[in-house]
């Protein structure tokens, strides 16, 4: 017949003796180490028998000697390894304690030289911003003083422009009447030659003379007519030269009026970026000094008052967690 066992599960004593067995070598008893000194037991079944074990650790160290060989108490080595081990935990505990301490006002100090930094950086931002706001509505009244120069040097243009129309216009009513003039003294002269020929015919005589006299007369008119006429074509060409030096004036006026409106626009729109960046920082600035505020405040309600509160019920629970781990 074949025989059939049941396997027994892992008991509390098993447990219990197998951490005292690793701690008397020396070694902080862990899930693993117990399992491994069994040689069975899983994880979660472990767990908490050990854990049962570290709550009891303390009230069978506080029996002493006199506990030994009694029934749930320590032998002699591993109480004596349990004692070195609570021993090192406590002063372990003590120098990270120390330690978090130090790094706690390491940090605190770094901090607050990076805060004081961050503020005279902040600082110095909001004072460029102002002298840049400064220069800037500065700059954009020069523009506007020069604008204003502009524009009345063109109304100026534009009145005398209209004063060289005026002139135009009399050079051109003077020409129209110089040629009145050379039309009538045209038919004049027709009307002249027109007698000369018909005194010709009468004063055959006397023709001669009055031929001379009638051509010399005519010889002035026309040197007069041609001197009369080249003076109103150089006028018409010194007319025309100045309305058109005119107008280019009056166009480059209008361009360098365009090109300062644009200008000024954007010396606008610089200006109101630059108060807009002012307005951030100013926020940014009243934000970090509240942060900067309150991380002061609550960094001083987390460092520790002095030594004295090291043998406190919390360090000794933080020892205790230290030994658990």
């Amino acid at each position: 017949m074949k025989s059939s066992r049941v396997s027994r599960g892992v008991q509390v004593d098993e447990v219990w003796g197998a951490a005292d067995a690793v701690l008397a070598q020396g070694e902080r008893p862990t899930i693993e180490r117990v399992r491994a000194h069994l040689g069975r037991g899983s994880p979660n079944t472990v767990a908490p028998m050990l854990d049962a074990w570290y709550a009891s650790l303390a009230k069978r160290l506080g029996g002493g000697d006199e506990g030994v060989g009694e029934q749930g108490a320590l032998p002699a080595p591993v109480l004596r390894a349990a004692k070195a081990l609570w021993g090192r935990a406590q002063q372990h505990a003590q120098e990270q304690a120390a330690q978090s301490v130090q790094v706690d006002r390491d940090a605190l100090e770094r901090l607050v030289e990076r805060l004081a930094a961050e503020r005279v950086t902040l600082d110095q931002e909001q004072q460029r911003l102002n002298e840049r706001s400064e220069a800037l509505g500065a700059a954009l009244q020069a523009k506007d003083h020069q604008l204003a120069d502009l524009l009345r040097q063109v109304t100026d243009l534009q009145k005398g422009l209209l004063g060289r129309d005026a002139e135009i216009e009399s050079v051109r009513a003077q020409n129209a009447a110089a040629t009145q003039a050379l039309q009538a003294e045209r038919g004049r002269l027709n009307a002249l030659n027109e007698e000369h020929r018909q005194e010709r015919e009468r004063l055959e005589q006397r023709a001669s003379a009055q031929e001379r006299r009638l051509l010399e007369d005519v010889d002035r008119a026309r040197q007069e007519l041609k001197r009369v006429t080249l003076l109103l074509a150089d006028e018409n060409k010194k007319a025309a030269k100045a309305l058109g030096d005119s107008h280019e004036l009056a166009q480059s006026l209008r361009v360098q009026v365009s090109a300062l409106s644009a200008e000024k626009a954007g010396l606008a729109r610089e200006i109101l970026s630059a108060r807009e960046d002012l307005q951030t920082a100013q926020s940014q600035q009243a934000q970090f000094r509240k942060n900067t505020t309150e991380l002061l405040v609550e960094l001083k309600t987390r460092l520790p008052k002095g030594d004295a509160n090291a043998g406190t019920p919390a360090k000794r629970s933080k020892t205790k967690n230290v030994l658990k781990r």
